[in-house]
């Protein structure tokens, strides 16, 4: 299974439409198709935010659910990589946890292109990858249909 780690910009994208990139990645981590990891600063960013920037209560129970299924892992080691140093608490989280993605709109991360087995890319470029796979479209339907 995908261990994606999940950058909150991702998240606040999502609430923006039904359709989104972002949005149906959510949903994938909610079907249980892929798994989602962070550590405890980055949870925590994830959450602060998400109640801070998003108006739409039905998104905001959505997200609740989706922390919910969150994987934690412990960061054992620093990483002082991005030019925003905020944003190394992700490429930390995707360390931890191995992921193999780590999926984000910021340009700082996405400057990186890969960090050990972690590929770093933009929510679209997630999903154009998910599909050639022969799951996107598929998996994310089920899930909705369910």
């Amino acid at each position: 299974m995908l261990k994606v780690v999940i950058d909150t910009n991702l998240l606040i994208d999502g609430s923006t439409d039904f359709y989104h990139f972002a949005n149906r990645i959510i949903d994938l981590v909610i079907a249980g198709q892929i798994e989602a990891y962070a550590n405890a600063p980055s949870l925590r960013e994830n959450m602060l935010l998400a109640r801070k920037k998003i108006d739409d209560e039905g998104y905001l129970k959505k997200l609740q659910y989706f922390f919910d299924l969150v994987y934690k892992v412990e960061s054992s080691k620093r990483i002082h990589l991005s030019e925003d140093k905020d944003d190394d608490k992700f490429l930390e989280s995707s360390v931890a946890a191995r992921a193999d993605y780590l999926i984000t709109s910021d340009r700082h991360l996405l400057d990186l292109k890969k960090l050990g087995r972690t590929q770093i890319v933009r929510p679209d470029e997630f999903w154009a990858r998910y599909e050639d796979e022969g799951e996107g479209w598929a998996n994310w339907l089920r899930a909705f249909i369910k």
